[in-house]
């Protein structure tokens, strides 16, 4: 699996060496292939190829920010998919490297401090990287909700990051709970208009408040 993480990070660092036109006539429905895509992949190599598609439309279309956004995503969903930290940890790097770029390009952006945070709780591979990623998280969330208290990823993230936090440190079911829900009840009211604007993750939101309800 190394070698696999090697050479697909090869093809994202190498990837502005190949050809990718990309027109005003088809950006859209490239955006929408793609994410239609992402959403039912699961492998880490289907979502790397994503990943390095979004990344060429963000090349040539430099006025949008949403396919680096989607070449960032793409990246940390890898966490979904293996358990190997070594792999999530180099993914999550070349992730970082895209926001980086994103919290240049759209520094009031919400949606952009949101996937921040849900990256650094990514990170949370092993009990010694808990407090350290969890405080990054928790941050960057603060930063979402002054921008856009009404962005439901920004409470999906942190009823996770309160959902396995153990309770002795003031996690839990019993607090996500009601983080959950104001999430679920922001999910109801995201309606945006915009094209490709970022949905995740009210379906796992769903699922996370099932758990919490239960005994």
């Amino acid at each position: 699996m190394k070698n696999t993480v090697i050479t697909l990070a090869t093809v994202l660092i190498f990837i502005s060496i190949f050809e990718f036109s990309v027109s005003a006539s088809n950006y859209h429905d490239v955006m929408k292939q793609n994410i239609e895509k992402m959403y039912k992949v699961k492998t880490v190599e289907e979502l790397a190829s994503i990943s390095g598609t979004f990344y060429r439309v963000s090349e040539k279309e430099k006025a949008e920010w949403l396919p680096l956004y989607y070449a960032s995503y793409s990246l940390v969903r890898v966490a979904f998919f293996t358990k190997d930290a070594n792999v999530i940890h180099q993914y999550l790097d070349t992730a970082q490297g895209y926001l980086d770029q994103l919290k240049k390009q759209q520094p009031k952006e919400s949606e952009v401090f949101a996937l921040q945070g849900l990256l650094y709780s990514m990170r949370i591979t092993s009990m010694s990287k808990g407090m350290k990623y969890s405080m990054l998280s928790n941050e960057e969330l603060d930063k979402a909700q002054v921008l856009n208290d009404k962005n439901p990823r920004i409470y999906y993230c942190r009823g996770n990051n309160v959902f396995h936090t153990p309770s002795m440190f003031g996690g839990g079911k019993s607090k996500a709970k009601p983080i959950y829900e104001k999430a679920a009840s922001l999910f109801k009211e995201d309606t945006s208009k915009i094209d490709f604007w970022p949905t995740w993750d009210s379906q796992h939101n769903n699922e996370m408040l099932k758990q919490c309800k239960e005994d």
